[in-house]
């Protein structure tokens, strides 16, 4: 029993690219044929690509009965990018599938073209959705894309390179950090000019990765200062400020500071390690790093959740992540001034 995610970029061709959650390297949907007996597992894919619909349905196969759940992935214009594919013995429930959602580029001006589920894969607030995104509106909540280059050569749509996968880190509206799986096809499109792609929300199989920040783990020694990076929690009310939240932590996290928030009934924020009080502080310094500058460090004082319940006066450094995100995403240091 396993989910697939088939892709049908660039049809005739097919592949298996995912399966479980687990990358698959472009491999023949035939192993499901191979693997669970279904024969007919081309002509069900030719039939979701062709209507644009899904299927539910119970298929004899040379291993015994099998259901077959097709659910299409479509692109921004309707056509159908890849086909969640589950399949098991009739008998066993439906397992819960992962997110994934189209993307297409413009090949001349690199204009994103993307759906409403794309939007919503790492939003929490529909009113911001937009059909066509720039590359930098695009990529604005990508903490790290270690295969952008590889992305963008495949994007030129010269014949370098035909197809792509890769990893990214993502940052949610409400604040947590997820792990993608991106894919592209390039000659794509009725005329074969287009590049067409999907995303694929792998953080239940696949850790959220921050490499480059390795350079930035300079409080791991007792006593030195701390790092962390700080979000903007958005919880789609526009009446109710962003909330800012200790998201992930660059360093140890200090013995001085609680481990989580969410067993204190300090603030109506579940999960904040901030004093409610504070907030102002960071999102102040927020609106002066919009303005872009990497180097631009701002001072801020603010209490942090101490591991008894009480708060710790900290002193805080706050600057920008590196690249696009760095809107939404701040690297704090911090160190303690009200005692040992």
């Amino acid at each position: 029993m396993s989910w697939y995610l088939i892709e049908t970029l660039r049809p005739p061709a097919h592949s298996i690219v995912f399966v479980d959650g687990t990358e698959h390297a472009w491999s023949s949907v035939l192993k499901i044929a191979r693997k669970d007996g279904i024969d007919s597992i081309v002509d069900l894919v030719e039939h979701v690509r062709r209507t644009r619909e899904g299927l539910d349905r119970n298929v004899v196969g040379h291993k015994g009965d099998r259901r077959v759940v097709m659910r299409p992935v479509l692109g921004y214009e309707g056509d159908v990018y890849g086909i969640k594919t589950w399949v098991a013995p009739p008998d066993i429930p439906v397992a819960p599938e992962r997110a994934v959602a189209a993307v297409n580029w413009d090949v001349d001006s690199l204009v994103v073209r993307h759906t409403f589920e794309s939007y919503m894969m790492s939003s929490v607030n529909p009113d911001g959705f937009g059909a066509t995104r720039d590359p930098g509106q695009f990529l604005r909540k990508v903490a790290q894309f270690d295969a952008l280059n590889e992305l963008m050569e495949v994007c030129m749509n010269n014949g370098a390179r035909t197809h792509f996968q890769g990893r990214l880190t993502v940052l949610h509206d409400d604040s947590h950090l997820m792990a993608w799986r991106g894919l592209a096809r390039s000659n794509a499109g009725p005329d074969g000019a287009e590049v067409r792609g999907m995303f694929h929300d792998v953080t239940d199989t696949e850790e959220p990765q921050l490499a480059p920040l390795t350079a930035f783990r300079l409080g791991d020694h007792e006593g030195g200062p701390a790092t962390v990076l700080v979000a903007y929690r958005t919880n789609g009310a526009d009446e109710v400020a962003d909330v800012p939240v200790l998201v992930y932590w660059i360093s140890k996290r200090p013995s001085y500071i609680a481990e989580s928030a969410v067993d204190h009934n300090h603030s109506d924020t579940p999960g904040s390690l901030i004093r409610p009080e504070d907030y102002g502080e960071f999102l102040r310094a927020r609106e002066v790093l919009k303005a872009g500058q990497d180097e631009l460090e701002i001072p801020i004082t603010a209490e942090l959740l101490g591991p008894d319940g009480g708060w710790v006066k900290v002193r805080f450094t706050l600057r920008r992540y590196p690249g696009a995100v760095g809107s939404l995403l701040h690297i704090g240091r911090f160190h303690r001034i009200d005692g040992i």
